[in-house]
């Protein structure tokens, strides 16, 4: 596996993303976007620009978060993709796919999120 130093920004803020999520860092996770971001989420209605996804973030996805477990990264340029599951106790899990697109600024331009 390559150090942290050695991945690609996308995939280095990707892996900050998700370390953020099962921290239940939404404030943290909403930092990661650019002003002008555009956020794709699985639930809710797509979203543009910083401050809207901050909201979402505090006002849809804090209800509906879970632990995100068996994350695999796959990086080309600025897009970093990953695919993890998502366990729902009784439920089972749930397998989805984020993809990332980040700017040379390390932060987030667009968050697609796909359920598998």
């Amino acid at each position: 596996m390559a150090d942290a130093t050695h991945r690609p920004i996308a995939e280095q803020v990707a892996r900050d993303y998700i370390r953020r999520s099962n921290a239940v860092d939404y404030a943290g996770m909403a930092d990661l976007f650019a002003e002008d971001a555009e956020w794709y989420p699985l639930t809710a209605t797509p979203t543009r620009g910083a401050e809207a996804i901050r909201a979402g973030y505090l006002n849809n996805v804090r209800a509906t978060n879970r632990p995100i477990i068996n994350d695999r990264y796959y990086t080309a340029g600025d897009v970093c993709v990953v695919e993890f599951e998502v366990d729902l106790g009784d439920a089972g899990r749930a397998g989805i796919v984020d993809i990332f697109t980040v700017g040379k600024d390390g932060l987030i331009r667009r968050l697609a999120v796909y359920r598998r």
